[in-house]
């Protein structure tokens, strides 16, 4: 590398002669000429003042790396590390006659502050959240895992965004074959720029068109460490405040950290509840279809009646009916939440009033149908997880489709179809309807077992430190 202020000047301005906020500022200090090279925009100045000049002008003799006060401090001969500096915030220091460029972590740093989670509210437990801020969001992994297991290792992905990933996981309890499988997939994606978590998710899932989502995203930094105890992987990116978890099952996605927060009993009833709600989002407005349409005998006799004087004048047959109610459920949901949260909240309670008022009494639908719309709906929004109640929601359509042709029996197989594609998916190695025979790994599926009774962690995720519980209850021995 050349030595002379001026070649080192020439470079960096022929780089960003196109950038306006780019600064080449000259000094000369104790008869020493000094380059400082930086974007306005990215730098702290009230840092380079009382970390970078005022050492500097105080011990004018002495080397850089002895006089500035700064921890985020390196050393570079090289000039595209020098550029991959400035544009990361840094500021570059180049002493006249020195072969090495000064990378000074002089960013300004502008965030918001740690909130409670607007996506996955709880009655109780932490009300802390991630946000945007990689090292932050690092931090609070830290503080809750204070232990020199935790393992993070950071990937740079994008070839312009420069996104930093980071990857965490227990050391001691974490599967490495996991790991290494999910190493090489990072490594290998080749791309202009990272939009996390969604594009991570599709670069290194293994089924391209599955709708069941393969990776968990929380918010929550507890949920997080829960996952990682388990042996599981949490994946961050700087610019998000959403984590990827993997690899995870079916169960996983209808977890709340309400379930562990009370009796063992209420949690299962209420995950035993989310569970039956996926069913009733999807068979439900099938259902409906059905028995209009083919197998009336199924129900009372007083059902029946009340079923077909509700049909007596309606315009459209059960099948059009059914498809353009959920279509107008959907309308109103994306709708509710396009729009700020106050009038949002007033469209969807006034919305979902009116029209479902005025589509009964013109005859377009029945009453039957409008209350079957209402409780597939609030069944959907039962499920925890975003993707898996958008998932279920989509696989409530061809369930009504294959019920308009077929009945009952068209129904039947298309639970039977999404049985079978449960069984052979699978994420980063495991099983998608894992557990399927272990007793220990069961207990916190269908169920949540209690505390005490879950001495075991899944051994796909943790083969090498199974044991997570040891002597529970000693106390009353």
């Amino acid at each position: 590398m050349d030595t002379s202020v001026a070649v080192i000047e020439h470079y960096f301005k022929q780089l960003f002669s196109d950038q306006s906020d780019f600064q080449s500022k000259q000094l000369f200090i104790g008869g020493i000429e000094y380059r400082l090279f930086y974007f306005d925009t990215l730098i702290d100045s009230s840092l380079i003042q009382d970390f970078i000049l005022r050492p500097l002008l105080s011990r004018p003799q002495e080397a850089v790396r002895d006089v500035v006060s700064i921890l985020d401090f390196a050393e570079t001969e090289l000039f595209e590390e020098a550029v991959q500096a400035v544009i990361s915030g840094k500021t570059v220091l180049h002493r006249n006659g020195e072969d090495r460029l000064y990378l000074l972590g002089a960013d300004l740093k502008k965030e918001r502050s740690i909130n409670i989670p607007t996506n996955e509210r709880i009655l109780r437990g932490a009300n802390e959240a991630f946000i945007e801020n990689l090292d932050t969001n690092l931090n609070l992994m830290r503080k809750l895992i204070a232990s020199r297991e935790l393992i993070v290792k950071t990937y740079t992905i994008g070839r312009l965004s420069q996104t930093k990933v980071a990857v965490m996981y227990i050391k001691s309890i974490a599967n490495s074959s996991i790991i290494d499988k999910l190493d090489q997939r990072l490594k290998s994606i080749d791309i202009d720029y990272v939009e996390a978590p969604g594009f991570i998710d599709e670069l290194i899932r293994e089924k391209k068109f599955s709708l069941f989502p393969q990776l968990l995203i929380t918010e929550r930094p507890d949920r997080a460490r829960a996952y990682l105890m388990e042996g599981k992987v949490v994946v961050s990116t700087a610019g998000s405040p959403d984590t990827i978890i993997l690899p995870v099952t079916f169960w996983s996605f209808f977890q709340s950290p309400d379930d562990y927060h009370s009796s063992w009993l209420v949690g299962s009833t209420f995950r035993l509840l989310r569970i039956c709600c996926f069913l009733l989002t999807i068979g439900l407005p099938a259902f409906y279809v059905s028995v209009s349409t083919f197998n009336p005998q199924l129900l009372p006799i007083n059902f029946v009646n009340t079923l077909q004087s509700s049909l007596k004048y309606v315009t459209f047959p059960p099948l059009v009916e059914t498809l353009s109610m959920m279509l107008l459920l959907e309308i109103l949901r994306e709708a509710t939440i396009r729009l700020a949260s106050p009038v949002g909240q007033t469209i969807g309670v006034v919305g979902g009033i009116v029209i479902g008022t005025v589509v009964v009494q013109s005859n377009l639908v029945s009453n039957t149908m409008v209350i079957v719309a209402a409780l597939t709906g609030l069944a959907s929004f039962v499920i925890p997880s975003y993707e898996m109640s958008s998932a279920v929601r989509l696989l409530s359509y061809p369930a009504i489709l294959l019920s308009s042709f077929f009945g009952l029996l068209g129904l039947a197989v298309f639970f039977m179809f999404i049985c079978i594609f449960l069984c052979q998916m699978s994420t980063m190695g495991v099983p998608y309807f894992t557990p399927p025979f272990s007793l220990s790994d069961t207990k916190d599926t269908l169920l949540r077992a209690p505390i005490w009774s879950m001495r075991k962690r899944p051994i796909v995720t943790a083969p090498h430190n199974h044991t997570k519980l040891r002597r529970p209850r000693s106390w009353k021995r």
